[in-house]
């Protein structure tokens, strides 16, 4: 399909004039800024976003797990020096793995190729408790929720990309406010039954979104007996 200026048709988000000679060359990423983007495993589209004077070409590297609309690969700037501002969408596949993976995208545009990496993690958005991962992305650390051994209410908080559920593996002594929601931001609060026993007890809230698995652990401490 041939390009227009229309913006849902071409992606051009913005069209201005410019003072450029007309033997200047411009292209450059505004997203992702650092042009690296982190992506969720349940996360299923981004983009990138870029302004240049020339014409231009699109590719990725090839993994089944990432595509882009091929009428999206490719722009003719007929505009002169004008700069053109493209937003292009990225799909991908859900990342079931557990695994860390990447791709690149690569523009090739008048005199230059600029370049931005998408790494895709194996892990949903939690937020609390914390996450530790590698800078390399290549492990990850969920640190356990602590609760004492009352029945304090405590919670848990995500950010998910699809519709939930959240199941405790045990559930004997849990109960949750929510059990299942909606895509976006959640705070799921916690209230466990009182732990009498000295010794502490545990189990895992396995977080499902978009087909995939993540798991939240927990600990009660046990009652401290007083000294006699």
């Amino acid at each position: 399909m041939k390009k227009t200026l229309l913006p849902l048709a071409a992606g051009i988000l913005l069209l201005m004039g410019c003072n450029k000679n007309t033997s200047s060359h411009y292209t450059e990423i505004g997203y992702p800024s650092s042009h690296f983007a982190l992506v969720l495993a349940d996360q299923k589209t981004d983009s990138i976003v870029f302004s240049s004077t020339d014409s231009w070409t699109l590719s990725w590297t090839d993994h089944d797990w990432c595509s882009i609309d091929p009428e999206d690969t490719q722009f003719t700037n007929k505009y002169g020096n004008a700069w053109v501002v493209q937003r292009i969408i990225l799909t991908f596949q859900p990342n079931t793995t557990g695994k860390a993976r990447q791709t690149t995208v690569k523009i090739d545009g008048g005199e230059s190729s600029n370049f931005a990496m998408y790494g895709q993690v194996g892990f949903l958005g939690i937020t609390r408790p914390t996450r530790i991962y590698a800078n390399d992305l290549s492990s990850d650390t969920i640190v356990s929720l602590t609760m004492n051994a009352g029945s304090e209410q405590d919670s848990v908080a995500f950010k998910v990309f699809g519709d939930w559920t959240l199941t405790p593996k045990d559930g004997s002594w849990l109960t949750l406010s929510r059990t299942s929601g909606a895509p976006g931001s959640q705070l799921v609060y916690i209230t466990p039954a009182e732990n009498a026993s000295t010794e502490e007890r545990r189990d895992t809230l396995l977080l499902t979104s978009n087909g995939v698995v993540d798991f939240i652990p927990l600990i009660q401490k046990g009652v401290t007996l007083s000294a006699q």
